[in-house]
C-alpha cells in the first residue's frame, strides 16, 4: 500500500534535503546554526537519511526470551535480614536480586533460603574460593560478579595483589562450570567519575582486553571460549538519552569486535543501573523522572537486566518507600508502556545507528592509544586514565557552575518548596580518608555537590 502512495512522489536524496534547509536558513551558516557539538566528539547533524546510515547489526540481548529483567539490589550485611527483603522484593514485583555480600562470615545457606535458582547475582566485597565454593554448593545457578582490575581502580589496591588476584581469578573460570563464573568488566565507576561515553566504551574495551590477553599468554582463552561463558558488564546509565541508547548497542559491538580479534565467539550480559552522577539533592523527586528516563534508555539499547535506584538513595537510610518507587517504575515500563513486547526497538533509526557507529569508531581510537601506551593496567599506574576522566569531569563541572549543562531543580527552575537540610540521614558527599595505595583511585562524584554545599553552608 505504501508504495501505491508514494509511486508518483520522487525521492528525496540527502543533498537535496540539505539544499532545503540552506535555503530555509536563508543566510545563516548551516554549521554554526544546526550542528551540535558533544562532550563525546560526536556532532549531531539536523537531520539524518537513509544514504549515510550505516548498516548496524548486533544482537538485542543476551535473555533466552529477549525481554529483559527487573532486578533489585540487596545489601547482605544480614544474612536472614537480607534473605527476608529479598523474597520480599520477589513477591511484590522483582525478577531478580543483587546481594552485595561485605565479607565471608554471611551464611549462604541462611541467604539464599527459599530463593529461585536463577537470577541472582552476586557482588562479594571480596574475592575468597572458600567462600564463592560454598556459594556454589548452594545455589550453583547464581551469577558471580568478580572484577579485580574494577578493585583496583575504584580502591587504589587489588584484593590482595595483582599475582595472588589473577591466580585466584584463573581458578575461579576454571572450577566453576556456565555461568556461575565469567569474566566481570564494571564500568560504573568510569562514568560517574565524570567520563565520557566514548572514554567509557574505551576503557571498557581496553578493561576487557586486559582479561582476555591474561588468558591467551596462559594458554586458557580456547577452554574459556569452549565453556560457553560470557562477559558480564556492570554499567550505570547516564542522562543524554539517545546517545545511551547507542552506547549500550556499542558495548555489544564492542566485545565482539574485540572476541573476533582473538578469534572466538564473545557474548555480554549487561546490568544496567541509573548513575548517581546527575542525581541532586535539590528538588530530589526529578530524580525519579531522571531515573525513568535513563532506565528507558538502558530498555531500548539492549540491556539485559535493569536495575533502579531509589530517588533518595544517596541522602536517606534504605526505606520501603524508595525501594518501592523505584521497583514500580520499572514495571510500569514492563506492564503499562510495553517496553518488554519489542526487541531492537532502535533498529531502523538512522539517528541512532549513525551514532553508534561513531560512538564504536572513537571509542577503538582511544582503546588503540591505550594499548600503545603499555594497555589499561599500565595506564591505571601512570596515571594516565585518572587524568583523562579528572578533564573531562572538570569540563561538564564547569559547564554545569555557567548553566550549559542544566539539571533541572538544580541550576535551573529551583524548587523553594523543596528546601535543602542541614543534615540528612546519610552523608550524601564522598568522604575520603587519607590512606596507602598503588595508585590514584578513581573518584565518583555528582555534579551537584559543590552547589549543595555552598548553599547547606549558608542555612
Amino acid at each position: 500500500m505504501s508504495k501505491e502512495l508514494f509511486k508518483d512522489f520522487d525521492a528525496v536524496s540527502e543533498a537535496l534535503w540539505k539544499q532545503k534547509i540552506q535555503m530555509d536558513l536563508k543566510g545563516a551558516d548551516y554549521n554554526e546554526t544546526l550542528i551540535t557539538a558533544t562532550r563525546e566528539g560526536i556532532h549531531i547533524k539536523p537531520f539524518y537519511h537513509s544514504e549515510s546510515a550505516p548498516d548496524i547489526n548486533i544482537t538485542n540481548r543476551s535473555t533466552q526470551t529477549n525481554d529483559w529483567y527487573i532486578s533489585q539490589k540487596v545489601y547482605a550485611g544480614n544474612a536472614a535480614a537480607a534473605n527476608k527483603k529479598a523474597l520480599d522484593i520477589l513477591n511484590r514485583g522483582g525478577e531478580g536480586i543483587i546481594f552485595i555480600i561485605p565479607n565471608p562470615s554471611i551464611d549462604p545457606t541462611l541467604l539464599f533460603k527459599d530463593l529461585p535458582k536463577v537470577g541472582v547475582q552476586i557482588h562479594t566485597q571480596f574475592f575468597d574460593l572458600d567462600y564463592i565454593k560454598s556459594i556454589h554448593q548452594i545455589a550453583p545457578h547464581a551469577y558471580i560478579h568478580i572484577d579485580i582490575i574494577h578493585q583496583l581502580a575504584s580502591d587504589g589496591n587489588w584484593f590482595k595483589n595483582k599475582n595472588h588476584d589473577y591466580k585466584n581469578l584463573d581458578s575461579f573460570l576454571d572450577k566453576f562450570d556456565g555461568y556461575f563464573s565469567n569474566i566481570t568488566i564494571n564500568t560504573s565507576t568510569y562514568q560517574q567519575a565524570g567520563a565520557t561515553i566514548t572514554q567509557e566504551l574505551a576503557y571498557f574495551t581496553a578493561h576487557l582486553n586486559e582479561y582476555l590477553n591474561h588468558l591467551n599468554e596462559g594458554g586458557t582463552l580456547s577452554a574459556f571460549a569452549k565453556a560457553g561463558k560470557r562477559i558480564n558488564i556492570d554499567t550505570v546509565i547516564g542522562s543524554n538519552y539517545f546517545f545511551e541508547i547507542a552506547k549500550y548497542r556499542a558495548y555489544r559491538i564492542l566485545t565482539k569486535t574485540l572476541g573476533d580479534v582473538y578469534s572466538i565467539d564473545l557474548g555480554c550480559y549487561i546490568t544496567a543501573t541509573p548513575s548517581l552522577r546527575n542525581k541532586s539533592l535539590m528538588d530530589y523527586n526529578v530524580n525519579m523522572l531522571r531515573t525513568t528516563t535513563e532506565c528507558m534508555s538502558a530498555i531500548l539499547g539492549g540491556a539485559d537486566t535493569l536495575c533502579n535506584i531509589p530517588y533518595d538513595t544517596f541522602f536517606n537510610k534504605e526505606n520501603e518507600f524508595g525501594d518501592r518507587i523505584a521497583r514500580n517504575q520499572l514495571r510500569i515500563l514492563k506492564d503499562e508502556a510495553y517496553l518488554n513486547q519489542i526487541g531492537n526497538a532502535a533498529d531502523g533509526s538512522y539517528y541512532i545507528d549513525t551514532i553508534t557507529k561513531q560512538l564504536v569508531e572513537k571509542a577503538l581510537d582511544i582503546f588503540k592509544d591505550i594499548e600503545n601506551a603499555g594497555g589499561f593496567t599500565q595506564s591505571l599506574f601512570d596515571g594516565t586514565i585518572q587524568r583523562k576522566i579528572k578533564e573531562s569531569a572538570q569540563q561538564e563541572q564547569e559547564d554545569f557552575n555557567t548553566g550549559k549543562r542544566v539539571l533541572i531543580g538544580a541550576n535551573k527552575h529551583p524548587n523553594a518548596a523543596l528546601p535543602l537540610q542541614k543534615e540528612y540521614e546519610i552523608l550524601p558527599f564522598r568522604k575520603i580518608e587519607p590512606r596507602k595505595t598503588l595508585i590514584q583511585p578513581i573518584i565518583t562524584k555528582r555534579i551537584t555537590e559543590e552547589l549543595e554545599k555552598s548553599e547547606i553552608a549558608k542555612l
